[in-house]
């Protein structure tokens, strides 16, 4: 699962998850900010740059195709 938003924003989420009880396991499963920086501004850009992160992380040595399911 990956969050959109600032670094901040993600930092004060997920601290309000962690105080209601939120399981910490399960809440390091979450990646954020999700996509990559390339500055985006507009919803078009925002959705380019996570799936440019997608196609990364699917092209990556680290991870196979079976690892990720979209």
């Amino acid at each position: 699962i990956g969050m959109i938003g600032s670094r901040k924003k993600n930092q004060t989420v997920f601290s309000h998850l962690q105080t209601k009880g939120g399981p910490k396991k399960r809440l390091e499963k979450i990646h954020a900010p999700i996509g990559l920086n390339i500055n985006a501004e507009t919803p078009e850009e925002i959705a380019v740059s996570i799936m440019a992160e997608i196609i990364k992380v699917r092209r990556s040595r680290e991870h196979t195709i079976k690892t990720w399911k979209v």
